[in-house]
C-alpha cells in the first residue's frame, strides 16, 4: 500500500508552505516568468512522488533520501537524464532555500550522469530556405517569422528576448539594436548587420510602419507580446512549410554561435 504524506502535529514548517514561500521571494527579486514556471513544474512532479512514497511533510524532515529516491524513480520509469537533471536543478534550488532560511539541516544534491547530444544545427541549404524573402502576398505570420529567422541567425537572441524586443529598440542610423529583456536581466547592445538591417527594413515598412515606439516588433495577429511558447511553435509551422526538418527555434541560437565561432576562425588566418 502507498504511503500518502502527513501532515505535521508540531507547528513546523511544511515542504509546501516553504515552498510557497520560496516561489515567493523568486518573484519579489524579478525571475522570469518563464523561470518561474520551470520551478512549479518540477515541484509538481516531485511533491507527487514524496506524496506517495514519503511518510513526513515536515521541511525539517527533508534529507538526501528525498532527493536520490525521487530521482532513482524516474530513471526507473526511462525518463531523459537531461530531463531528469532539468528537474533536479530547480528542486536543488528549493531545498538549498529551505537549508538556507534554516528549515532544513544541510546536505548535497547532486545531479545523475548524462550524455550529452549532439546540438544539431542548420544547415546552409536549411539557412538559405528559412531566410529567403516571403512573397508579397504572404500572411503577417509568414513575413513575421522570416523577419525572427533572419534575427536569430543574426543575433543569437534566446525566444523570450526575441518577444519583447519594442520597436523603439531598432536604432537604423547607428546600426545597433538595444535588448532590453535577457536572461540576467543586463540589457545590452548589439550591432545591427547590415544583411539584417535590410530585413528589418522591408519587415517594418510592410507591417510595422504604423505601430508605436512601444509596440513589439514581433507582436501576435493581434498586436500584443506574443508568446515564447507561441513563437516556439510558429517557427516550427514555418520551417516545415519551407520544407526544413529542423524546427527548433533554440538550434538558431546554436547556429549563430557556430557561424560566429568559424567566421572568427577564418578571421585569425
Amino acid at each position: 500500500m502507498k504511503r500518502r504524506i502527513t501532515a505535521t502535529q508540531d507547528g513546523r514548517m511544511t515542504i509546501e508552505d516553504a515552498f510557497q514561500e520560496f516561489l515567493y521571494e523568486k518573484k519579489a527579486i524579478n525571475r522570469a516568468t518563464q523561470t518561474i514556471i520551470d520551478y512549479e513544474r518540477a515541484y509538481k512532479h516531485w511533491i507527487h512522488f514524496v506524496n506517495e512514497h514519503i511518510r513526513s511533510n515536515s521541511a525539517a524532515d527533508l534529507n538526501t533520501s528525498y532527493v536520490t529516491s525521487f530521482a532513482s524513480d524516474c530513471l526507473s520509469r526511462k525518463m531523459n537524464p537531461i530531463t531528469l537533471n532539468h528537474y533536479l536543478r530547480h528542486i536543488r534550488a528549493f531545498v538549498y532555500f529551505c537549508i538556507d532560511k534554516g528549515y532544513a539541516a544541510p546536505f548535497k544534491i547532486r545531479l545523475v550522469a548524462e550524455q550529452q547530444p549532439v546540438k544539431r544545427t542548420f544547415t546552409n541549404n536549411e539557412k538559405r530556405a528559412l531566410i529567403a524573402q516571403p512573397k508579397e502576398n504572404d500572411s503577417f505570420v509568414d513575413w513575421r517569422m522570416w523577419a525572427v529567422a533572419n534575427w536569430v541567425l543574426a543575433t543569437g537572441s534566446r525566444a523570450g528576448t526575441v518577444v519583447s524586443v519594442q520597436i523603439r529598440d531598432l536604432n537604423f542610423a547607428d546600426s545597433e539594436i538595444t535588448i532590453r529583456q535577457t536572461k540576467t536581466k543586463k540589457a545590452m547592445i548589439l550591432p545591427m548587420s547590415p544583411a539584417l538591417k535590410k530585413v528589418l527594413k522591408v519587415y517594418v515598412r510592410k507591417w510595422r510602419a504604423n505601430a508605436q515606439d512601444t509596440d513589439f516588433l514581433f507582436p501576435n495577429v493581434t498586436n500584443e507580446r506574443l508568446a515564447a511558447n507561441a513563437l516556439s511553435c510558429s517557427f516550427a509551422k514555418f520551417c516545415r512549410g519551407r520544407g526544413v526538418q529542423n524546427t527548433s527555434i533554440h538550434a538558431m541560437r546554436h547556429t549563430f554561435a557556430k557561424d560566429y565561432i568559424k567566421n572568427m576562425c577564418w578571421g585569425c588566418g
